[in-house]
């Protein structure tokens, strides 16, 4: 194999943020960090199991910062 078919043979891997979606079905909107760009991408793969993960840790997070702002109310 040469080295010009190995480079089209090899995965490339960009990890990204969802943004959300074009006009044009099929199409995403993906940020990508390293770079600071939105994108739109066709070929997207999500990680469902680390988004549900994420998300829950969120809530969990506000719920604890709403304990912590929230007055303590007194019973006589």
């Amino acid at each position: 194999m040469t080295k010009d078919a190995r480079k089209n043979l090899q995965l490339t891997i960009e990890l990204g943020i969802f943004v959300g979606y074009t006009d044009t079905p099929h199409n995403y909107r993906v940020y990508f960090p390293t770079n600071r760009m939105i994108v739109v991408r066709r070929d997207v793969k999500f990680d469902d199991d680390k988004a549900m993960r994420v998300s829950l840790e969120r809530e969990l997070q506000i719920h604890d910062d709403e304990k912590i702002l929230a007055p303590k109310v007194e019973e006589p």
